[in-house]
């Protein structure tokens, strides 16, 4: 049953977080995210970087520094080697004299330049002054953009270096001289922190010129440097400023059954009873522990259970019809929960079967705990409570105003939920973070999502979605990284592309964002078929993560900026779809579809083909194409590899126009085979449906020239090819020996070269 609508996000608050680069986090060696007005969606291949991006907001946001040396980028190791290789030459203390001062100011520049850090830039109106005054860097601010820049820093000046410097000396000393093969404690500065963590817990935050920043009309090629004089700012303005949550993708669902978890008052609670428990001691007062007082507290408790059941629902009502926006639509799911606090002189709301669950609202006493919920329907409830605990947490701090800017990130929310749900997951999020009274206008709420679910992905705009891409190191040496594409640039100024981009993405479902690669196909033959003999003669390309997106050459080049964004090799097989210029009955010049057979005035009509690649100006070039023919190759260096019918040797050279066509002539003597199968019983097999009809035309023209005719004529009259499809899927799917066709087969191998599956071996 569908709760009570939320109210519309506000998004007219004086302040929101606009951009947020990253540097020398992980494979982040600088990295720049632009964010929604309300919520931004992180889609991208598997070790792309999503969660690097949540874990790095986290760490320098929230309450807790979590960094950790394998978070140093890869990048900066080097550096950080020959920092401490000088260290361990150190003779004596470096604390007990003063010489040497610049060379220590000198590597204490060098240590903090391969720290991690992050740029925070707010779009600031002049009523959100009073946050952003401490990162103002003009007298005359009238509004704008304010940059922030959070540095995880080991020391603080030189001082604190030459500590960490004849700290690491001593405890490298007694093995320098080992074989490094032993990994003898510590191998380097990076083994050093892994037993001294706590080094890496001290963020500083800093101005920044907005004059500098990726926001300016010049836009800076680098993250600015910080001048030697720049003064840290108190990290307390900074959490006035912005306040982080996270929800991450462990959320301990489906851990306890029924079976082993017992009804004594110690019963750890379910995930979404823990949650209500503690939203009640720290937004509620309700005291969840007393010590037994006997049987007349017994007694009394007994009587007051109906009243405090009824009590503690009205008090968490407000939040509870929240959580319900979110439910299942489905008859037979939960309809509605209430309390049964089961009070036994121990824990009010803290066991097991603490928050219960009416199928049915007219029965009353037919109610089920928590656990006996389906996992989605949990995780659903889980995910919202918690939206709505920190939007509490974050009204009411322990001391001062709310933060100006809520950033709630939320890591694969998708987990268990229904498609339905995953669709309008985002949306309804950023509801339940959203501040509802008019008092707290002044307040900004934003979303971070990352996710693996198209339908989560796709069931938002374009201009929401931010691409994480794998940038693959270029130069020896050099590591890989991450970049992100905002999607909603890819398609320039032209709207109506977009669109229909997005609507095709929502109907088709496809996971084009979430590919190692990508082949376009043309029709239901290529779909099913293609995967097929990807798996019987590429099984180390079928391994990897393509993406087949089943659209057309009349609309397949509209996807051409969004394959120069997403960067990922593409192969884009297609029909020649051959046409001659005729007379209509009116006198219009028209184009008539034709089978290739040598016309003077042959044209081709694919669209994909005659405006993004190759564009030929003449047909005949489209049947001894050069290898420059078949590759796009964009400024940016994104390959696009197009492929369409070729003439098959093994049918007299014969040119096929159609899948279909170059299917049936490269295997013309297999589906004459067929024609001579019998039945368990010995009687000749009869194959009807369009098998049939293939069959019967191979059979009675074996002349290729006469075949290619009629074949044409086949498959533009009543001929059913999702019937043949199907039929000839089940045939592969058997291990019929079928012949892919050529140019599908040259453009799988281009594929499988380009994705590196058949180093050393074939694919």
């Amino acid at each position: 049953m569908p709760g009570p609508s939320l109210p519309a996000p506000n998004l007219s608050s004086p302040i929101r977080l606009a951009c947020v680069e990253v540097c020398n986090f992980r494979r982040l060696a600088r990295t720049r995210l632009d964010l929604d007005e309300g919520t931004t969606i992180l889609v991208g291949a598997n070790n792309s970087g999503k969660t690097s991006l949540l874990t790095v907001l986290r760490n320098f946001l929230g309450d807790s520094p979590g960094f950790r040396p394998y978070d140093l980028s890869l990048s900066q190791w080097a550096k950080l080697r020959e920092l401490s290789k000088a260290w361990e030459g150190l003779a004596e203390d470096p604390a007990t004299d003063t010489k040497d001062a610049e060379e220590w100011e000198c590597q204490l520049r060098t240590l903090l330049d391969c720290m991690p850090f992050a740029d925070l830039w707010f779009n600031a109106k002049e009523g959100a002054y009073s946050y952003v005054a401490p990162y103002i860097t003009s007298l005359k601010w009238e509004g704008g953009l304010v940059g922030v820049r959070v540095r995880l820093e080991p020391v603080s000046n030189t001082d604190d270096l030459r500590k960490l410097a004849w700290g690491y000396r001593e405890a490298r000393f007694p093995v320098k001289g080992l074989p490094q093969e032993g990994h003898a404690w510590p191998v380097d500065i990076i083994d050093y922190w892994l037993r001294n963590p706590s080094d890496l817990r001290r963020i500083v935050s800093y101005r920044l010129d907005p004059q500098k920043g990726p926001l300016a009309p010049a836009v800076a090629a680098l993250p600015q440097s910080l001048p030697p004089s720049s003064a840290p700012v108190d990290l307390s303005h900074l959490r006035k400023l912005v306040r982080v949550d996270f929800v991450s993708a462990q959320r301990g669902l489906g851990s306890e059954e029924d079976e082993t978890r017992t009804e004594s008052p110690s019963s750890r609670p379910g995930m979404f009873s823990s949650q209500l428990l503690k939203f009640a001691r720290q937004h509620l007062n309700v005291s969840t522990s007393a010590p037994a007082q006997g049987e007349a507290l017994v007694t009394a408790i007994a009587k007051a259970q109906a009243d405090l059941d009824e009590l503690i629902y009205k008090a968490l009502k407000p939040a509870m019809e929240d959580v319900e926006v979110l439910g299942y639509p489905g008859l037979h799911d939960p309809q509605q929960f209430h309390f049964r606090t089961r009070i036994q002189t121990a824990d009010l709301l803290a066991h097991s079967t603490a928050v219960q669950y009416r199928i049915d609202k007219t029965a009353v006493d037919e109610s089920l705990p928590e656990h006996s919920i389906g996992l989605g329907y949990q995780n659903l409830q889980s995910l919202s409570f918690m939206l709505v605990s920190f939007r509490a947490a974050r009204l009411n701090p322990p001391q001062g105003a709310p933060a100006a800017v809520h950033l709630v990130l939320v890591e694969e929310p998708e987990a268990h939920l229904h498609v339905q749900v995953q669709r309008n997951f985002s949306s309804n999020a950023l509801g339940l973070i959203q501040p509802k009274e008019a008092i707290h206008s002044n307040l900004r709420s934003q979303l971070l999502i990352s996710t693996h679910s198209s339908h989560l992905a796709h069931g938002d705009s374009f201009t929401r979605l931010r691409y994480v891409k794998r940038l693959s190191g270029t130069s020896e040496g050099a590591k890989p990284s991450t970049e992100i594409v905002n999607l909603g640039d890819a398609f320039g100024d032209d709207v109506e592309t977009r669109i229909f981009a997005e609507r095709y993405f929502q109907v088709q479902h496809t996971d084009l964002l979430f590919a190692d690669a990508a082949v376009f196909v043309e029709g239901t033959a290529e779909r099913m078929l293609i995967p097929l003999f990807i798996e019987r003669d590429f099984p180390k390309l079928s391994k990897k993560y393509v993406s087949f997106v089943d659209i057309g050459g009349s609309h397949a080049h509209r996807l051409r900026p969004l394959i120069e964004r997403l960067g990922i090799p593409t192969a884009v097989i297609t029909d020649l779809d051959p046409v001659i210029p005729v007379k209509s009955a009116s006198g219009k010049t028209v184009r008539s579809a034709v089978h290739i057979a040598g016309q003077a005035d042959l044209e081709c009509g694919n669209d994909t083909l005659t405006s993004w690649h190759p564009k030929l100006a003449k047909f005949e070039g489209y049947g001894t194409p050069t290898a420059a023919e078949l590759e796009w190759i964009s400024p940016t260096g994104v390959k696009v590899r197009f492929a369409w019918q070729l003439p098959v040797a093994a049918a007299s050279d014969q040119w096929p126009s159609s899948f279909e066509d170059a299917l049936v002539l490269s295997n013309i003597a297999w589906f004459k085979k067929l024609d001579e199968e019998v039945d368990e019983n010995g009687k000749k097999r009869k194959h009807r449906g369009a098998l049939g009809k293939v069959i019967d035309l191979v059979l009675n023209y074996p002349d290729h020239v006469k075949l290619v005719a009629e074949l044409h004529k086949l498959m533009h009259g009543s001929f059913s090819k999702g019937d043949f499809a199907a039929t000839i899927f089940e045939k592969l799917n058997a291990g019929a020996e079928l012949d892919c066709p050529g140019y599908i087969k040259d453009t799988l191998a281009w594929l499988s070269t380009e994705l590196k599956v058949t180093a050393g071996e074939t694919p």
